[in-house]
This record gives structure tokens, sequence and C-alpha cells, in this order.
């Protein structure tokens, strides 16, 4: 599958002149509140908590260019839509800070947990046990440093769904490998097996190499909407990927709800005051 394109502001701008704009669709999956505030001329509004459910409103034989405010969620947007056949992507590098000339971020690709469709189903289910375990961590992190009771019970509610997701998972590994192995042993082989996150990075060293896209509780959320968004985008492409039914159907479970914790999230997003 072909990498995403990474346009930054200038070639974005050249792509926009040469092109008309009914050949290509430029997508903001920022919330609605951003957009009414500030947004690109022509630009599609979906946000990324609604992208899931609304992939059908876009014309995948032609040209996408999303965008977001700082790059974030709309390279997770790219490759959600990517991995459901929309096969010409691009992001644009610094979203509209960057556009406007604000703060300019660099490409910012999480790489929390990849699929390369060459994997397992045992290795599969490894790879998603050491991602949730990953963002159990993070939410629980953010609990602990929230300044609301609001936002306290929404990162603890998500740590909360990815504790449920690992003991699926846990579940799922002993059913496809027909062992009995007992939940500590399985979390070792998930965590330390070398490989298994392969070309994945840890979220606080992501957060240090982008240390003002994030620097406040929106910029929080955006940054927890980008690692949902990743999360069913490994899932889905591991459903339509899976040879076992009975795997498949675990994977599509999983997918919904990380479905949910976006929409839960967008929904946070909305909260301004909070």
């Amino acid at each position: 599958m072909a990498e995403i394109a990474m346009m930054l502001p200038d070639q974005a701008r050249s792509f926009m002149e040469k092109n008309k704009p009914e050949s290509y669709t430029l997508l903001d999956v920022r919330q609605e509140w951003e957009y009414e505030e500030e947004h690109l001329p022509g630009a599609l509004l979906v946000p990324l908590s609604d992208l899931p459910d609304r992939m059908d409103e876009l014309d995948a034989g032609k040209p996408l260019l999303v965008y977001c405010r700082t790059g974030g969620r709309s390279i997770a947007a790219a490759s959600l839509l990517q991995g459901q056949g929309f096969t010409d992507v691009s992001n644009l590098v610094g979203g509209i800070s960057g556009w406007s000339g604000g703060t300019a971020f660099g490409p910012m690709e999480l790489g929390l947990v990849e699929f390369t469709g060459r994997e397992t189903p045992e290795e599969v289910v490894l790879k998603a046990y050491a991602m949730e375990n990953a963002l159990q961590i993070f939410y629980t992190q953010r609990a602990d440093w929230a300044e609301t009771m609001e936002r306290i019970e929404l990162f603890m509610e998500l740590a909360v769904f990815e504790d449920r997701h690992k003991d699926t998972l846990f579940t799922l590994y002993n059913r496809l490998t027909g062992s009995d192995i007992d939940l500590s042993a399985f979390e070792k082989l998930a965590l330390e097996s070398e490989g298994v996150v392969e070309g994945g990075v840890e979220i606080a060293e992501f957060l240090d190499r982008h240390p003002d896209a994030f620097d406040d509780e929106q910029g929080i959320l955006q940054l927890s909407a980008m690692i949902e968004a990743q999360a069913l985008d490994y899932y889905l492409r591991c459903a339509k990927a899976a040879q076992s039914e009975e795997t498949r159907k675990v994977l599509q479970l999983l997918a919904r709800e990380e479905k949910a914790h976006l929409k839960l999230l967008g929904k946070s997003m909305d909260m301004r005051d909070i």
C-alpha cells in the first residue's frame, strides 16, 4: 500500500491552484466549532469522531487532502481512509496552524502500532495488547493530571475500556493458540517480545517531540482522538485480513468499541468550557 503523501502548506497551495475544486476533496477533520472559527475555503467538514460512519460521503475516486489543527488528527484520518480503500490521500503537514503562518509542526506520525498484513493471528493479538496497554497507561496518567472532575472521569472511563480490551485479547490469544497461558506470562510475552510493536513509539516520547502541539486540555483530547483513530484503523485492517471468522468477529467488536471511544472524545472536545 502506498504511503500517505505529506504536503507542506506551499505544496498544498500549489496543488489547489493547479486543480479545479471539484476535482479533489479538501477534508477538514476538526470539530464543528473549530471549523466555524476558521477553515480553508471549500473544505468539507467531517470531524474525525464522525469519519468512520461518514466515509460513504466521500468520493474514493478523487484525491483527498486532509487537514486538522496541527496535523495529528488528519494523519490518523488519512490512514483510516487509506485502510478502507481510498488510494490517493494526502495530509497537510502542520494543519491549519502551519497554513496560517502559526507554529509549523512537522509530520506527526505516532506509529503506535503497525499492521503489515504479514502478521500471524497470534502476532496481531500481541501487538494489539501492547497497544492497549500503552493507551491504558496514557489515560491513567491523564486522569491523574486532569484539572476537572469531568476530565478525570473521561480519562478513567477510557482507561477502563482499554483494560477490558486487554482481557478480550488475552482470551482470544488462548483460543487461537489452544494453550492455557496465564495472564502474567501472556503480558510478558506481549510487552517484551522483540518486534511486537515494531515501528511503535511511546506516547510520552511523541509528546516530547511535539511539546507545543498538545499543550492544553483540548490538545490532549485531540491527541487522544488521534490515538483512538489509529487503534480503530488497526482493528479494521486486521479484521479485513483475518482468516478465522472467530478472530474477525472479535476484531470487529474491538473496532466498534474504539469507534465509540472516538465518539466520546468528539463530544468531550465540544465541551470547551469544562
